[in-house]
């Protein structure tokens, strides 16, 4: 079986999870406003948050898919 594929996405898979849970600390103190003396629990905040992650994620991962899709390089 040839494990190279899984080798060069692995690294790569784990930092988006990594991105992700760090997105996840942002969004649950966006919505606990933790220094805040009245906190208000507004969703739309960390629902602003994860997006943003999102799409970031979904922008790199397209730009990651057509680098590799793409044709292979003509000599110089």
């Amino acid at each position: 079986m040839d494990d190279q594929p899984r080798k060069t996405w692995l690294p790569l898979a784990a930092l988006a999870v990594a991105l992700v849970v760090w997105a996840g600390f942002f969004a649950a103190g966006a919505y606990l406003e933790v220094g805040a003396d009245v906190p208000r629990h507004d969703i739309r905040k960390p629902l602003i948050i994860m997006a943003c992650m999102t799409a970031f994620l979904a922008a790199w991962g397209l730009a990651l898919w057509l680098r590799a899709h793409r044709g292979p390089k003509k000599p110089s």
